[in-house]
């Protein structure tokens, strides 16, 4: 391999990743959402909507970066190496060297970033060389990942300058039996899914309202249905309005998609957004300086949770 150089200028030891300027920025966001209508790297998801996405299939746990942020790693032709989050307000360059193919024809990761201690994690390939990947399942997904790590990708201490790179370590199913205490938050892969759940273990209010023990039991369930063929047509999906004109959505800060439900002036927790056009409106108006967003939800019984069905 004949690494290419695509970083800024000497850096003290200390990592300290340079911001890009906005024309750079504009040019990657716009790249990332050319390549698909949803280009969302993971979908929120509370314990109960998962468990019946699990039922069928293989899935893995992937614990969140601690003090990181989700987002894209790009490799594209005459530009440096850029990570931007998912929700596209932060961009930085990034120093590595890579064999001069891999930014040739343009490549995307998914990537977690903690830019305090100075590490990017890769956790997913949607495009390598040219060639599009997202439609693949994740095994074949990680081993174009992994394949990259060892073979185009070439550590650089002093070009990095303190800033570690590393492959994800994704957990079997089957690991949750095992934890002492459940954690507040999860994502799960699914072998044919492109994307990811953020899921929600533990409310956030009171993480010792679900023991653990009880998770355990719902977790070895999940994993006994796993062997077993689905059968039957799913539950009537139950919903029930909610008065609009006293709900209001809080967009989450580092989350996209993910949104708290004020009614009344009380949070009642997290709500579902099911359409890609609706969750456009959304990020939009959020854009825009909205810190409460004025929509209108229903109640879903069968995942136990609001979806929002418009802004209003």
């Amino acid at each position: 391999m004949e690494p290419s150089l695509r970083s800024s200028s000497y850096r003290s030891t200390e990592c300290k990743l340079r911001r890009t300027d906005q024309a750079l920025h504009e040019t990657i966001q716009r790249f990332v959402e050319s390549q698909h209508t949803d280009v969302r790297i993971s979908q929120y998801a509370d314990i109960h909507y998962a468990s019946k996405k699990m039922a069928t299939g293989k899935w893995f746990w992937l614990d969140p970066i601690e003090g990181g942020r989700s987002g894209y790693l790009v490799c594209s032709p005459s530009s440096p190496i850029v990570w931007i989050d998912e929700q596209f307000k932060q961009s930085f360059r990034i120093p590595m060297r890579v064999s001069t193919p891999i930014f040739e024809k343009t490549s995307i990761f998914v990537a977690s970033l903690n830019k305090v201690e100075g590490i990017l994690r890769l956790e997913d390939a949607w495009m390598v060389a040219g060639k599009s990947y997202f439609e693949q399942p994740f095994s074949k997904r990680w081993e174009q990942l992994l394949h990259f790590y060892s073979q185009s990708y070439k550590v650089d201490s002093y070009i990095q300058q303190g800033l570690t790179i590393q492959p994800a370590t994704y957990k079997p199913l089957a690991d949750a039996l095992s934890w002492e205490t459940p954690p507040e938050l999860m994502f799960a892969q699914g072998e044919s899914f492109p994307r990811r759940l953020r899921v929600q273990i533990t409310p956030r209010e009171d993480k010792s309202t679900l023991h653990t023990k009880e998770l355990n039991k719902q977790l070895m369930e999940k994993n006994d249905r796993l062997a077993q063929p689905v059968t039957g047509l799913a539950a009537v999906n139950k919903k029930t309005s909610v008065a609009a004109d006293t709900v209001v959505a809080v967009p989450h800060e580092e989350y996209p998609d993910t949104y708290t439900i004020m009614i009344g002036g009380q949070a009642k927790g997290y709500a579902a957004i099911q359409d890609i056009g609706l969750s456009q409106q959304l990020r939009t108006a959020a854009k825009g300086g909205e810190k409460e967003l004025r929509v209108k939800v229903e109640w879903n019984s069968e995942f136990s949770m609001y979806e929002i069905i418009s802004l209003l």
